[in-house]
């Protein structure tokens, strides 16, 4: 009989871990809203289903949004203007090697860099208003973020998550777990 209760430990610690690894799976992969009793469970729907939805929305807010200050030029409180200001910045700073050319009056120096940081301004609004939408919209990258979205469902990102995580680690841990009781079962027959 002490035998019997010895190697339940290693049965309790194998089924700990598989229920552990089981709720972690549930838990990531979830696709419905839970309730116990009349409370809803807070971590469902499950993160890998509703970080997935954020993660597709966020994209295409991203673009609508880039693609929305790309066409408004006047606009001068959007990220786009601000890169522009940045690199409009850094080529005035960079250019101050005019300031040690002798013999020029020091207004021509200041339009001489002025003008090298503007038309280097210009050269990077070209590239990000015209030629990175003119990019977008050959290449149809909105159709390709649906297709994405429709090819990595959760159904496709389940099974891959089952075929080559959760399969080594269900291994893994009932090795591990089989130790432990080994050692919890031999603990438990020198005590008693």
């Amino acid at each position: 009989m002490i035998a019997l209760k010895s190697i339940s430990f290693i049965l309790w610690n194998m089924l700990l871990g598989t229920l552990i690894l089981l709720s972690i799976d549930w838990l990531l992969f979830n696709k419905k809203r839970r309730r116990f009793l009349w409370w809803h469970i807070p971590l469902t729907p499950g993160f890998v289903v509703r970080k997935r939805e954020w993660l597709f929305n966020k994209v295409r807010d991203m673009l609508h949004d880039y693609l929305e200050q790309a066409e408004n030029k006047q606009d001068k409180s959007g990220y786009l203007s601000k890169w522009e200001q940045q690199v409009r910045q850094f080529v005035y700073e960079k250019a101050e090697f005019v300031n040690g050319w002798p013999l020029l009056p020091q207004k021509l120096k200041d339009k001489i860099r002025n003008l090298l940081a503007d038309s280097v301004k210009e050269i990077a609004s070209k590239i990000l208003r015209r030629t990175i939408p003119h990019l977008i919209e050959q290449w149809r990258v909105e159709h390709r973020i649906d297709e994405f979205d429709a090819k990595f469902d959760i159904a496709f990102l389940k099974k891959y998550w089952r075929k080559y995580v959760l399969k080594y680690s269900l291994w893994f841990f009932w090795a591990v777990n089989f130790l432990i009781g080994v050692m919890n079962m031999i603990w438990y027959l020198i005590l008693l």
